[in-house]
């Protein structure tokens, strides 16, 4: 039952209320509204490195067996977005195309358009931010509001809620579903319940009543192992983990875990709706379309991942102080087997650079280095391994306007910037005059970034490079869900 609005010694007082907005199949649904011929077909849109052709080729040939496998071999990549049609199939983001294509062999499939997916995600931050200041993207298309007050200016929540929505339909032509609560855990949960298009609103205290009949899963955080360890206790539901015994769980979980098992099960939350700050890590990948060991060639795939990481890099206005790479390692004598996904091992490698960058060349020649290391310590050089999944990413980002921050005192007392480049002696030679020196690499970055801002990032790249498929933007992006 709703309690009603605080009452103050000046009138009413704001409630505390947080909408958690989250877009409905968000890159399937944005390809719909751009191709209406593809409405109410189940839709993929994958990130593969196979041509579209050859995934339904390979799809078509799975149909004619006697029994559909639950993987279809050959097909490698991910989902990144279903369309509710294909979900009906049990079709989820993340999962595995060649399960996907499995479960929906009649699914259209589409490799994704991130420039696309990220213009119409510039509009709903537009929107968002008409009905709050305070909003903290969880991704292209998820996001808190904090509402906090809204009702003392624009009437009763369920109405700003409703506002909400068809702003953004009238803006994007998209749904979207959203649930409003008194905190960030409840939202979420609310703004699943009824997908897509719906609204939830959740009065104060009433969280948990709305939680008590949801399966432990519905608590973000709680995975499979967790929900398993729960179901071994007896506990199924969120109604009977938010009155377990703290003391039972933390035999299994730990105390402080148990703790906040119990406490976010009775739907309890008190973390800010945080406007984002520095980004922890920008990164890019590559499933390979064949598994590899050459060394030459695994350079060239790092050329043009090292390249789109430094070209968001300074696109997003900072600098570097630390590359690394990563590396999917499948044995090199294996049998096939149909889940694809028990074998092989996920290693990273990292280095931390004396100047903080944003020169591709700089963060090329690093992710060379880090990959000539783990060539020589992993089974890659004696060809017991093979490499799967490659990628470059860098971290401990700076904001270009800190730089001046970094520099470092004279003997004199006085301060002089460090130069934003490695020094000449630290860049590679590889190929054609990558040894030249950085101011070079600034100008010939700032001569790409010109182009592939009026032509997309596809539209110049170094001719070392070798990438498996570009899309668009030229590489993956996984929609949040």
């Amino acid at each position: 039952m709703s309690h009603g609005k605080p009452i103050s010694a000046n009138g009413p007082s704001a409630r505390r209320w947080v909408a958690h907005v989250d877009m409905d199949a968000f890159f399937a649904s944005v390809e719909q509204l751009d191709d209406p011929t593809l409405l109410g077909k189940p839709l993929i849109v994958g990130n593969s490195p196979l041509p579209m052709e050859r995934l339904r080729e390979l799809a078509a040939e799975a149909q004619k067996l006697p029994r559909m496998p639950e993987f279809i071999k050959g097909i490698r990549g991910v989902v990144a977005s279903a369309s509710y049609e294909a979900r009906a199939f049990g079709v989820r983001s993340a999962m595995p195309l060649a399960k996907a294509l499995a479960l929906c062999p009649e699914a259209c499939v589409l490799p994704g358009r991130f420039e696309r997916y990220r213009d119409v995600a510039r509009t709903l931050r537009d929107v968002w931010s008409e009905f709050s200041p305070i909003i903290e993207p969880m991704s292209l298309d998820e996001a808190y509001l904090d509402l906090t007050g809204i009702e003392l200016t624009d009437g009763p929540i369920e109405g700003v809620g409703a506002k909400l929505k068809a702003r953004i339909r009238e803006t994007t032509g998209l749904t979207a579903s959203v649930g409003i609560a008194p905190n960030k855990l409840v939202a979420k949960i609310a703004s699943d319940l009824r997908k897509p298009d719906g609204l939830v609103i959740v009065e104060h205290g009433r969280a948990s009543e709305l939680f008590a009949p949801l399966r432990v899963r519905a608590l973000p955080g709680v995975g499979p192992r967790t929900a398993e360890a729960l179901e071994a206790l007896g506990i199924k539901t969120l109604g009977q983990l938010a009155t377990a015994s703290e003391m039972a769980l933390a035999a299994s979980f730990g105390l402080d875990h148990a703790r906040s098992l119990i406490t976010r099960a009775a739907g309890e939350d008190d973390s800010p709706v945080q406007v984002p700050g520095i980004p922890k890590s920008i990164s890019k990948e590559e499933t390979l379309v064949e598994d590899e060991t050459d060394l030459h060639n695994l350079k060239s795939l790092l050329r043009g991942l090292a390249d789109n990481v430094a070209w968001t890099l300074r696109g997003d206005g900072f600098h570097t102080r630390c590359v690394y790479i990563k590396l999917r390692l499948l044995p090199a004598r294996r049998a096939w087997r149909p889940e694809g996904q028990g074998f092989g091992r996920l290693i990273t490698r990292q280095s931390t650079l004396p100047m903080p960058t944003d020169a591709g060349q700089v963060i090329y020649d690093t992710a060379c280095s880090l990959l000539e290391t783990a060539h020589k310590s992993t089974g890659l050089a004696s060809g017991r391994e093979m490499v799967r999944l490659l990628g470059v990413g860098v971290s401990a980002l700076v904001p270009n306007s800190d730089l001046n921050l970094l520099a470092t005192p004279t003997q004199h007392g006085h301060h002089d910037a460090i130069p934003l480049q490695l020094p000449l002696k630290a860049v590679r030679t590889e190929g054609n005059s990558l040894n030249s020196p950085p101011q070079h690499h600034t100008s010939l970055d700032a001569s790409m970034d010109h182009i592939r801002k009026r032509f997309g990032f596809g539209a110049i790249s170094f001719g070392t490079s070798l990438t498996m498929r570009d899309n668009d933007d030229g590489w993956r992006e996984i929609e949040k869900k």
